[in-house]
């Protein structure tokens, strides 16, 4: 039979019987005064989320603690608190509360249960040793500090002390102290493993090794719990009446197995509970921090590509930027090149002819030879003289006027 981790806790509600009187006897043994049960598997997983400051891990907490629950272990130790609260068949499961309801009462035979409450406290304390052997990792006595390391563990240890120890045996425990009760204990052990097989099958032996390793803690708790005998006894007397409705209802509850409260279930599916968030928490955080880490590395890795990739476009525009100025530089050159050979072409004037092509910077080192063109000779030739006595005339005009200039200067002297 499968147990499912949500549907175990979401089992029971504030105002359950079991809730109300397991409530009723922490709330009078201060050392798990503070502890209430598992009952909503979501809450719970948010508490653990918040307790690493990651509230949004809450849903992968409880995906993976319900995961963890289906496991062998998980699994076994919540068969063995449910075959706490119903036992073997044919064996009906015997509270504490039954006789000290009676002893308060001063009612006849409120011990007269003592040999069958000693085998029920019996089988629970071997019940609990194999929930314990299968729910946590290690050996026995790592398994028995995991235990008492959690707080479902020591809500259950105190239960198991005050309810089915200190209650039933109180005379017992006046008479010849904590000792005589483990003793009890420990004496049935085999016979108890034989009733345990019924759910833990060949592995009873790892049980009763377990509860080996229990029995200091189990008679420490003892020891503490028999501190409140009386109070304990008290609140059965007063209040377990009214919770259950009539004082004969008390003991038809407690002597039934079916109808017996369902504390074991109660306490254990709440210590599953946080035995399954608690390793989720672990594992999800490491998975986180992994996937953080990773994205970090994916993200350190993106900003150096950019970066590299930024400066190689910087390099390339660079390049082109060097390639443009120097195609300018080059088109400018060429440009001024040929306005040079322009220039260098204008300097040869278009009224000589030269007698060799020479470029214009080397004329005073090398003079140019040139001749009058044909043309230019026949605009310049002075016109040819006329014949008979014009020109004649002419000449005798021009000696004239030279030798008056002549006469002139003499008598201006």
């Amino acid at each position: 039979m499968s147990h499912e981790l949500a549907p175990s806790v979401a089992e029971f509600h504030k105002g359950d019987l079991t809730v109300r009187v397991v409530g009723g006897f922490f709330g009078i043994l201060p050392f798990v005064a503070s502890w209430a049960p598992t009952t909503d598997l979501d809450a719970a997983s948010l508490a653990a989320a918040t307790r690493l400051n990651a509230p949004e891990l809450a849903g992968r907490i409880r995906t993976r603690a319900e995961q963890l629950a289906r496991a062998e272990g998980p699994q076994a130790a919540l068969a063995a608190f449910d075959f706490l609260d119903k036992g073997d068949k044919g064996i009906a499961i015997f509270s504490g509360l039954r006789t000290a309801y009676k002893t308060v009462r001063g009612q006849e035979g409120a011990l007269e249960m003592d040999p069958q409450q000693a085998a029920d406290a019996g089988l629970k304390a071997i019940g609990i040793s194999w929930a314990a052997w299968k729910l946590f990792p290690g050996s026995a006595a790592e398994k028995v500090r995991a235990l008492t390391n959690t707080e479902a563990g020591r809500a259950l240890l105190a239960w198991y002390t005050a309810a089915d120890l200190v209650l039933p045996f109180a005379d017992n425990l006046a008479s010849g102290g904590t000792a005589a009760i483990t003793a009890m204990i420990s004496g049935q052990a085999a016979e108890n493993a034989k009733r345990l097989a019924a759910v833990a099958g060949g592995e009873v032996e790892q049980a009763t090794g377990m509860l080996s390793s229990l029995m200091g803690t189990f008679e420490a708790g003892l020891g503490q719990a028999a501190a409140y005998a009386e109070p304990l006894a008290a609140y059965v007397q007063t209040q377990v009446p009214n919770i259950f409705g009539t004082a004969d209802k008390v003991t038809g509850v407690v002597a039934t197995g079916v109808d017996a409260l369902a504390s074991y279930r109660l306490i254990g599916a709440s210590l599953v509970a946080e035995v399954c968030l608690g390793e989720a928490a672990r594992q999800v955080k490491s998975e986180a921090e992994a996937e953080a880490a990773e994205a970090q590395r994916v993200a350190v890795e993106k900003a150096a590509k950019e970066k590299a990739d930024a400066e190689a476009a910087a390099a390339r525009a660079k390049a082109e930027a060097e390639a443009a100025a120097a195609a300018r530089a080059a088109a400018e050159a060429a440009e001024k090149a040929a306005a040079e050979a322009r220039l260098k072409a204008s300097a040869v004037r278009d009224d000589y002819s030269l007698s060799a092509p020479v470029a214009a910077d080397s004329l005073k080192n090398n003079p140019i030879k040139y001749t009058k063109s044909a043309e230019i000779e026949a605009r310049t030739a002075a016109p040819p003289a006329k014949a008979g006595c014009m020109g004649c005339g002419a000449g005798l005009v021009l000696f004239a006027i030279a030798g008056i200039g002549t006469i002139a200067g003499m008598y201006l002297a």
